[in-house]
């Protein structure tokens, strides 16, 4: 197929969607000719972006021979009903956020837009809901999951790992459980109520352990302030500026991964890719059972869901976990690549491609 790929998330900037579409292009690109449309830059220019974005959409189209048009979030969608001249078929992803973002401008005009998409992906049942509530029927709507990279996982002795996390970090972990949470510090992720309300519970029963953080973001600040209120310095620690590199270590040397999710008004977890690329380190997994996390870890194949804002399980579960009496029943990481590899999630693309496409030209 020849395929006009639109994104406004693509490397060398860092994040979830900028993940998502490079991975997905260069899956897509295996089997397909992709015309690429992207932005790098600064989010603040966005408004300036969308011009040029269809300027370039409409060269594409006038001048190669194209199938169908892609955008990879919803935010995109302003450009479909200007792209609709173009009589292309038109299929959207959506997320999360790009659909739920607490903006009453916002609502009335995004929806409208993506609602013109032949065809609407949505990364989890979760987004698929969002999705309906906002009118768009069940017949424009597929799910296919975000992918992840196998290239997490460590062969090596977990005591050599340990040491060389101690040398990089300069924080002894090689006779400590280590319970690990990643992602941006954001009220929804729950890392603020899980430290109130779980670790003092942790804490009356078990205390050989040290609480890994990687992330920063606008809750970071909170969160310092609860651990020197309560003096946990030696039970929580903060990791900020970690790398790639870092990131695969420190999955390595974990016991338990944590996603303690909240609900919050206008946010969601579309999905949750650290809980794929915990999993894929075949790390034990306890997380709230809300919105995309029940995909990401099917149904409770891939880690255990507790009852969000049941601080009590939250603590019994992670117990279990770190007194050894509870480990993963499946192979987690043979679970992640079978359901989650780009590979997988690139064919599945391919096929509602290719199913539009067919109807087009019976139509």
């Amino acid at each position: 197929m020849n395929i006009l790929f639109i994104t406004r998330n693509f490397p060398p900037q860092v994040g979830g969607l900028e993940n998502f579409s490079f991975h997905l292009f260069r899956s897509l690109s295996r089997e397909n000719n992709l015309f690429l449309i992207k932005w790098s830059g600064s989010k603040k220019l966005l408004g300036l972006i969308f011009p040029h974005f269809l300027i370039k959409s409409y060269m594409v189209v006038l001048f190669k021979k194209i199938d169908l048009i892609y955008l990879t979030d919803g935010l995109l969608s302003l450009l479909i009903p200007f792209l609709r001249v173009s009589q292309k078929p038109i299929v959207i992803t959506l997320h999360g956020l790009d659909i739920t973002f607490k903006n009453r401008f916002y609502q009335l005009i995004i929806p409208h837009c993506f609602s013109g998409a032949d065809k609407i992906v949505c990364v989890s049942k979760a987004t698929k809901r969002e999705c309906k509530k906002r009118g768009v029927g069940e017949r424009k709507i597929e799910i296919i999951p975000d992918g992840v990279e196998d290239k997490l996982w460590l062969k090596e002795d977990k005591k050599m790992l340990q040491k060389k996390f101690r040398r990089k970090f300069k924080i002894d972990v090689e006779e400590k459980k280590i319970i690990l949470s990643v992602g941006r510090l954001i009220k929804r992720k729950g890392i603020h109520w899980f430290i109130e309300k779980s670790i003092p519970l942790l804490l009356e029963r078990y205390k050989n352990f040290i609480y890994l953080i990687v992330g920063k973001g606008v809750m970071e600040r909170y969160i310092n302030k609860i651990i020197e209120k309560k003096n946990w310095q030696e039970y929580i620690v903060l990791l900020k500026g970690v790398n790639d590199e870092d990131l695969r270590l420190i999955y390595n040397i974990a016991d338990v991964f944590v996603m303690p999710n909240i609900k919050v008004e206008g946010d969601m977890e579309g999905l949750g890719i650290v809980l794929l690329e915990a999993a894929s380190c075949n790390l034990p997994i306890v997380a709230s059972d809300i919105e995309g996390i029940r995909d990401a870890l099917l149904e409770g194949r891939l880690g255990k869901l507790v009852k969000c804002y049941d601080s009590k399980a939250f603590a019994e579960e992670i117990l279990k976990i770190l007194q050894d009496k509870s480990s993963p029943k499946e192979n987690l990481r043979k679970l992640v690549k079978k359901n989650f590899s780009w590979e997988k999630v690139s064919q599945r693309y391919n096929e509602v491609f290719y199913s539009i496409l067919r109807r087009n030209h019976q139509d």
